[in-house]
């Protein structure tokens, strides 16, 4: 008699995943009813960052917080980083979990909202921008190849991307709200690409996608993971991916966040620029030492 084949049920295992993040939902709508909106706010963002942490290897660094360059320029307050884990530590971290990362560090960005709505879409991709526009990291080639500290040059690309460093922003939330239907008035094809999260995950709805026009006519999903890099518009197109299962929808992001993390490198932080831009070093300020 052949053994009975065994199976794992995963999409039944990341429902799990999807009913505990829906019941911190459900203790949050009490909390902001009870008028304590930063508590509220909080239990989301914390259980997300729990799950996280969970299932994502060590080296990674699951946190909230802001992100310094080495001009000391900030960025607004992230719901959720990851960052580079076994080489690095935040620069600072306070009392209440909020950290400080270089932007070195960073591997990916996200906003943890309990309902979608159009001002946080805006609202988030004012953050994207900012982040983008107004810090600065040094981008790696697609030819390059780290070998612990030692870059190499090669004659072949690594990655269809034209970094190998790219930061990835995502957004997710547990419902939709009202203005649902509204959303088509943002997700454009134009210079607002580059500032759209990469993936914005509805927990009990769906998937918003950009994806590939002509693999979608020959009945395949090819989904673009960076908008900032399409520079062909009339390629791809937006999607919304309309699935009520929570499980599926919280598998997808995550095969997506490890998708990336497996596939991006980092340098490690220009420790005397920042070191430089910190101490506002300049000629006046030094002494000849027979003035000591």
């Amino acid at each position: 008699m052949a053994d009975k084949k065994i199976t794992l049920e995963l999409m039944k295992l990341y429902q799990t995943y999807a009913d505990r993040l829906t019941i911190s939902a459900s203790l949050s709508s009490i909390l902001h009813r009870a008028r304590d909106i930063k508590a509220s706010g909080n239990e989301i963002e914390i259980a997300v960052r729990s799950m996280l942490s969970e299932l994502l290897p060590l080296k990674y660094k699951i946190s909230n917080g802001h992100i310094i360059d080495q001009d000391l320029n900030v960025s607004k307050q992230y719901d959720l980083i990851i960052s580079e884990h076994i080489d690095h530590n935040p620069i600072a971290h306070f009392n209440d979990t909020t950290e400080l990362f270089f932007y070195e560090s960073i591997y990916l960005t996200g906003e943890i909202k309990a309902t979608w709505n159009l001002k946080n879409l805006e609202d988030s991709m004012t953050s994207i921008a900012d982040l983008k526009d107004r810090l600065f990291r040094k981008g790696i080639d697609s030819k390059t190849l780290i070998s612990g500290n030692q870059e190499v040059q090669l004659d072949v690309e690594l990655t269809k991307n034209p970094i190998r460093n790219p930061l990835f922003n995502f957004a997710f939330a547990i419902k939709e709200d009202s203005d649902f239907h509204k959303f088509k008035n943002l997700y454009k094809l134009d210079h607002t690409l580059k500032f759209q999260p990469n993936i914005t995950v509805i927990l009990n709805r769906g998937i918003f996608v950009l994806v590939n026009k002509e693999d979608l006519q020959s009945n395949k999903l090819t989904v673009q993971l960076y908008p900032e890099y399409i520079t062909d518009l009339s390629s791809v197109e937006w999607k919304f991916i309309d699935c009520a299962q929570g499980g599926r929808n919280l598998a997808y992001l995550l095969f997506c966040i490890s998708q990336h993390l497996n596939n991006v490198i980092l340098e490690k932080p220009p420790y005397l620029k920042y070191s430089t831009s910190l101490l506002d070093l300049d000629t006046e300020s030094l002494l000849d030492l027979n003035e000591l």
